[in-house]
């Protein structure tokens, strides 16, 4: 949406700077697009075309052009219309509208006309907060839903109700989620709350007068049904629900051409964008429809909550009026708070929130006055109004009818009040736009009605445009358009008569190898203008170059006279008198000579060859000389470097010379290969005036000879390389065998090798082990409880003697009684 709304003092002060601007332009339109300023036409005017119109006429001129003046074109005008069943209410005309604008000139001859249709269509949606502290508007609403309709029928006879209901986010911190509160929302079984959710769209708006009156009672019903709820926080999550009543038309049933009013009721704050972050939401709202079959919105736990900027974007783009009906006890404090300054800038011109009364029976007149404000009054808006346009739009709504005042909003209509409004244009040009053709709407904010403005920028002269102009005319040496008395040339051409050329470059056009017009002149319209004393297309004549004979050019007046027709370095000369003769610098040749200096034979007898052909096929004679084409040489071009048979033609003596074998026995090789010599290393690249041509021969047993064929006038000699190439020999299986063979004992013997090694060093860390536990014994000295002595001892218990011990220490006192007494 675009608007420009000026003071008209502004715009007059625009129109002067206009005025006061210097007349100047090429062509007739570029010079009256500024104001004051003519054009003559007259073809011999010799003066500056473009002037002031007293400048113009004082200088004789006879065919001035003049400014034109705008026009205007009504398109369509319906009348206005109160609408009513099968008719469709008008209340802005005309509707399409087309002005041509000449640059630079104050427009003002176009009146826009509003009048309040008796019966334009009206779609009434209540949005509510269900909580259990709003209970008491939900019971006024069901209580006075028919009074409601009376009161909306004294103002239109087509409207419509919905009704749609918004909590909050299903997640907390907004909403408690324990299992608990879920099955009693409230708190307490005595209380019956619906189960959370964050908008709820439950009866779309109905589409005539007969059919309302027979759906009020689905109506109440559904307001009966909606049950109070409460959710964690303080404030409400309505903004979800008023984006989608907003953006879902089908679902909600939005009729195109009606006043949209919503009745956003609540007592607290809302939440905005950026809160979602609590609850881990970082996705922004995406302001699209997300409605499932039941009504329910099914983003709202994914995506954040609108802005405040979102939601006046989409109540413009949709042309929604929002009505906030604020209740509760603190509602004074809310209002001025929170919704007074949102109100102020959405669409409608309802600057502030409406208080509702603690038991809600004002919402009858709440909605009855403020629609009755939004049908009262009308703001006209704009949109797609150009940079370079100027608008103001101008009312004597607020002056009662006396003068005009600036003004884009008109309040206190009735059905038999009218607003009118003047649209002044003027355009900001000093060059005439690419784009000639636009449109820009006018439109009442907050309806669909429209008046569509088409602007053409007028910035030709009729003398530009056909039959009065000649496209290709002779007059523009065929390359361009006369008009206006000029020529205007086409892309690449310029000139009073479009005789220059532009379309290269002026190297292109005037380069030569010393410089641009070999630095003796200026490049101008694609072609040299040389200084004094040089002559020539790029200026390359020059008198005192010309060859001299005793101090005079020429050898005087009479032997000639230097005239720049030839080369300089050659002038004059002409080759001799058998020739030619020398004629003011150029040479006149004989009928059997031509040139420049006469030194081409027009004669082609010397291009012959023996069979009277010239240049044997392959070439032209040119100057009594053979131009061979590429790949042939020599007088009458009868030698080719690359023709076939050139390798082939000289492979025996190649053979013969090089390695004694071939064809060619000992006396053909001496008589037929002369010209053949043996290198060590062969040359790629060729003498001066002569070429090569590199060839390889295999032979009988497969090798490759390499050979060069070098052609020069001269003749033709050939190069051998002293050795050939020749393909392997089959293998040896005696080799093969004894070769795989080796190979397998040395792999035998590595591993063998290997494993060898790797025992060597496994006995040496065990004995190194052993050492180490002998050096450090760790043993248990207790007795070993598996070893017993040889000798075994028995005691008598009843023998008290004292035991002798044996000088062996292996018997005791008592047995060696015993032994005694035996």
């Amino acid at each position: 949406m675009f608007f420009k709304t000026v003071h008209i003092g502004v715009l007059l002060i625009f129109y002067s700077s206009v005025q006061s601007q210097s007349c100047s332009g090429k062509r007739c339109g570029d010079c009256l697009i500024f104001e004051g300023c003519a054009w003559c036409k007259d073809p011999e005017y010799s003066f500056n075309r473009c002037a002031t119109e007293s400048q113009t006429t004082s200088n004789g001129c006879r065919q001035v052009v003049r400014r034109g003046s705008h026009g205007v074109q009504i398109i369509r005008n319906n009348e206005f219309s109160d609408g009513g069943p099968g008719m469709e209410p008008v209340q802005i005309k005309p509707q399409r509208v087309k002005i041509k604008l000449v640059p630079n000139i104050l427009f003002r001859n176009l009146q826009v006309f509003y009048k309040i249709a008796r019966n334009f269509p009206l779609d009434l949606y209540f949005l509510n907060d269900p909580s259990y502290t709003m209970k008491a508007l939900i019971a006024r609403l069901n209580a006075l839903a028919y009074d409601i309709a009376d009161e909306i029928a004294k103002l239109t006879t087509d409207f419509r109700f919905g009704l749609g209901t918004a909590m909050d986010k299903v997640i907390w911190p907004f909403t408690r989620v324990d299992p608990l509160f879920l099955a009693y929302p409230c708190g307490s079984p005595s209380i019956q709350c619906d189960k959370p959710y964050s908008f709820l769209h439950r009866q779309s708006l109905t589409s005539n007068i007969t059919k309302f009156k027979s759906t009020l009672l689905a109506v109440e019903n559904a307001v009966n049904d909606v049950n109070t709820t409460a959710n964690q926080d303080i404030t409400e999550g309505l903004f979800d629900g008023l984006m989608q009543v907003m953006v879902c038309g089908d679902r909600i049933g939005w009729r195109k051409k009606a006043r949209r009013m919503v009745i956003y009721a609540t007592d607290i704050n809302f939440h905005q964008s950026g809160d979602g972050r609590f609850a881990n939401i970082l996705e922004p709202n995406d302001g699209l429809c997300h409605l499932n079959d039941a009504g329910k919105y099914t983003m709202a736990e994914i995506q954040d909550y609108p802005s405040v900027g979102q939601i006046v974007q989409k109540a413009r783009e949709n042309n929604i009026n929002i009505i906030f009906v604020i209740g509760g006890n603190d509602n004074t404090a809310v209002r001025s708070l929170f919704y007074d300054s949102l109100a102020a800038i959405l669409p409608g011109g309802i600057n502030n929130a409406s208080a509702l009364s603690p038991d809600a029976s004002d919402i009858l007149s709440i909605v009855g006055n403020n629609y009755r404000r939004l049908r009262e009054t009308v703001k006209i808006v704009t949109s797609g109004v150009p940079e370079e346009l100027i608008m103001g739009l101008y009312s004597n709504c607020k002056t009662g009818g006396r003068t005009l005042d600036r003004t884009d909003t008109c309040t206190g209509l009735t059905i038999d009040k009218w607003a009118n409004f003047t649209v002044y244009l003027v355009s900001n040009l000093t060059v005439c736009p690419e784009k000639r053709d636009f449109i820009f709407t006018l439109f009442p904010e907050g309806l669909e009605e429209r008046v569509e403005i088409e602007v053409e920028h007028v910035c030709e002269c009729k003398c530009q445009l056909e039959p009065e102009a000649e496209p290709n005319s002779t007059k523009c040496n065929n390359q361009g358009t006369y008009e206006c008395g000029v020529c205007h040339c086409n892309v690449g051409w310029s000139g009073d008569t479009c005789e220059c050329d532009e379309r290269g470059t002026e190297a292109e056009a005037c380069g030569t190898d010393s410089g641009i017009c070999n630095n003796a002149g200026n490049c101008t319209c694609g072609r040299c203008e040389c200084f004094d004393g040089y002559s020539g297309d790029r200026c390359e004549c020059n008198d005192l170059d010309c060859p001299s004979d005793n101090g005079l050019l020429c050898g005087g007046p009479d032997h000639g006279q230097c005239s720049c027709g030839a080369s300089s370095s050659v002038l004059c000369i002409c080759k001799g008198p058998d020739h030619g003769q020398c004629s003011c610098g150029a040479c006149v040749c004989n009928s059997t000579y031509t040139g420049e200096v006469c030194d081409c034979s027009t004669s082609a007898d010397s291009c012959r060859d023996n069979n009277g052909t010239i240049c044997t096929g392959n070439g032209n004679c040119e100057c009594g000389k053979c131009r061979c084409e590429v790949g042939f040489r020599g007088d009458v071009c009868d030698r080719c470097q690359h023709c076939p048979g050139i390798c082939e033609n000289n492979n025996n003596c190649v053979e013969c010379v090089g390695f004694n074998q071939g064809p060619f026995n000992t006396t053909d090789c001496s008589e037929k290969c002369q010209n053949v010599e043996v290198v060590s290393l062969l040359q790629d690249s060729a003498g001066e005036n002569e070429t090569s041509t590199s060839c390889t021969l295999q032979d009988n047993s497969g090798c490759l000879i390499e050979f060069n064929v070098y052609d020069s006038d001269g003749g033709q000699y050939v190069k051998v390389k002293s050795w050939k190439r020749c393909p392997p020999g089959p293998a040896d299986p005696l080799t093969v065998g004894l070769g795989l063979s080796g190979a397998i004992f040395l792999v035998g013997l590595l591993l063998l090798l290997i494993w060898k090694l790797l025992t060597m060093l496994y006995d040496k860390m065990e004995y190194s082990k052993f050492e180490s536990e002998i050096q450090n014994p760790a043993w248990e000295k207790s007795e070993n409880p598996i070893y017993k002595e040889c000798v075994t001892t028995v005691q008598n218990p009843l023998h008290d003697a004292e035991c002798i011990k044996d000088p062996e220490g292996l018997v005791n006192n008592e047995e060696e009684k015993i032994l005694k007494d035996a």
